[in-house]
């Protein structure tokens, strides 16, 4: 009878039983709102969940002076706990504003993300916010919140401070309008052995920045070889032909880089050489599309910006040595003049890429076949300038 009654006596441990390192893996799976809770428990409470709390942070920032001088004392009180960042704000010269409100440092900060306008962020502050932490950084994420009409100015002092971190940097995102060299490009994928995002959107309507140069990039090498992100445009290659009519003008007069047929095929084998090593890829865009519903776009900027200097992606041009990358999932190539429509192409893909969905586009839409409209008998179209930019 006794020990009947022994086994079916329960022994119940208390949470402060557990062993410290347990109670700290308790605390992963609790949301912010039970950790605030907790830590009005006890003393004990609010010194093992208090850091926890303030790991990963979440601010919105706006023009009330009362909130920033709150999230100011907030930020120099638990700086020094904040492994995490994301920032939203609808503020412009955003970055600019909350740099005084920071603490000196962050001495755990690796990973931070911008979802806000960044249309007046310049290079000195965000070599500043770079330098402001005393840990290895991770992560760093630029997305535009607003569609810009200039872009982020991350230049020669933001990376010179984020090539500090190249050991260590394992995403990379710009997704907004930049005009990055193709040298800091260059020099972070032969620098960042862990690298697996890497994600420049660029603008279409420039060629100053936010693309790879193909001649120099085939003398370089890479060391990222865990990269599954890669969405960057590759030019400056010689596309000879291309011979069809650009915006009424001739092919060579501005659109594709002079060149043999020959230099052409060498440039693109090496190039594909160079994408092939990058067998972990799941997404691999190496086209920018346009954004053909907004008011900023006219008749013919499809045609007039598409991207002519670029990978042709077709068997003749060396397609087949990125056999290797089959675990790609998304290959983005919208924008690009490019001749994939073959049986023989989309026979290479259904057998090589069998998981990917393949974006290209054309380059006329329902705008540039419309009826023209009175306006632009007035004005013209954007070819009618096409010397302005030569």
């Amino acid at each position: 009878m006794e020990q009947e009654q022994e086994s079916n006596t329960t022994y119940v441990t208390s949470f402060g039983d557990l062993p410290p390192e347990v109670q700290v893996m308790v605390a992963r799976y609790l949301t912010r709102h039970d950790l605030t809770v907790c830590l009005r428990v006890c003393r004990a409470w609010k010194e093992l969940y208090h850091p926890r709390l303030w790991e990963h942070i979440d601010i919105y920032w706006d023009k009330k002076e009362t909130r920033r001088r709150a999230i100011s004392r907030a930020l120099k009180a638990n700086g020094h706990l904040i492994h995490s960042l994301k920032f939203r704000s609808e503020v412009y010269c955003v970055l600019e504003d909350f740099l005084p409100f920071c603490p000196p440092k962050f001495q755990q900060l690796t990973s931070a993300e911008f979802d806000c306008s960044l249309e007046f962020v310049n290079d000195p502050d965000i070599a500043q916010f770079i330098d402001m932490s005393s840990a290895k950084w991770r992560r760093l994420v630029f997305r535009e919140s607003i569609r810009p009409k200039l872009g982020i100015e991350f230049s020669r002092k933001s990376f010179d401070a984020l090539l500090k971190h190249a050991d260590t940097l394992e995403i990379f995102r710009l997704e907004t309008r930049n005009s990055v060299e193709d040298t800091y490009i260059d020099r972070l994928l032969c620098t960042a052995p862990r690298l697996k995002e890497l994600y420049l959107s660029g603008n279409y309507e420039t060629s100053l920045g936010g693309w790879l140069d193909a001649r120099k990039i085939v003398k370089s090498e890479w060391v990222c070889q865990d990269l599954e992100v890669f969405h960057c445009r590759i030019g400056n290659i010689p596309r000879p032909e291309i011979t069809r009519t650009i915006c009424r003008k001739p092919a060579v007069k501005r659109h594709v880089k002079r060149g043999t047929m020959e230099e052409s095929i060498d440039i693109q084998r090496q190039v594909y050489t160079k994408l092939a090593r990058l067998t972990k890829l799941r997404e691999l865009r190496l086209g920018l599309p346009m954004d053909t519903k907004s008011k900023d776009y006219f008749r013919g900027n499809k045609e007039y910006w598409r991207q002519y200097d670029c990978l042709a992606m077709t068997l003749e041009s060396g397609l087949d040595i990125l056999k290797s990358l089959g675990n790609l999932r998304t290959v983005g190539l919208e924008d690009m003049e490019i001749y994939i429509d073959d049986d023989k192409e989309q026979t290479w893909f259904a057998e090589n890429w069998p998981h990917a969905t393949i974006g290209q586009s054309d380059y006329t839409t329902d705008v540039d076949n419309a009826p023209v409209h009175p306006d632009e008998l007035v004005y013209g179209s954007l070819s009618d300038f096409e010397d302005l930019f030569d």
